[in-house]
């Protein structure tokens, strides 16, 4: 097995999570990017949030780190930064996210949408017990 590392932004508006669907995908996810090996944390955030919904980074506070098998792929595990963050800028999502949702505390706890397992199990739980969400 092997290990990659992502980045992920947590951005929370008006009690609502901003969760993406890709193209080709069914589950919802939080914005993330897979760091390069000359990028901080910040630095990767800050360019995958422009490339992937054309918004701006205002602000990032570390939240938790996660590790779990990826979800579609097995063989791997997948290690994630979580970061809350702050963004300015419309939410423009380009061509390899098919959408975006504003996730409020009843949709998650009614299952409105599926997601990966890691956001639904473990990260949302952890936030809603810290009474971010």
């Amino acid at each position: 097995m092997y290990t990659k590392t992502r980045i992920a932004a947590i951005i929370i508006q008006d009690g609502k999570i901003l969760m993406l669907r890709w193209k080709g995908y069914d589950e919802l996810r939080t914005p993330w990017g897979k760091i390069e090996e000359w990028e901080s944390d910040e630095t990767c955030l800050r360019r995958e949030l422009h490339e992937e919904i054309g918004v701006e980074l205002i602000e990032l506070n570390f939240f938790k780190e996660y590790s779990s098998p990826a979800f579609y792929t097995p063989n791997k595990i997948t290690k994630q930064k979580i970061y809350l963050t702050t963004i300015s800028g419309q939410i423009t999502p380009n061509a390899e996210i098919e959408n975006f949702v504003r996730l409020n505390r009843e949709d998650f706890e009614n299952k409105k949408y599926p997601m990966i397992p890691i956001d639904r199990e473990s990260l949302i739980p952890d936030l809603i017990e810290e009474r971010l969400f």
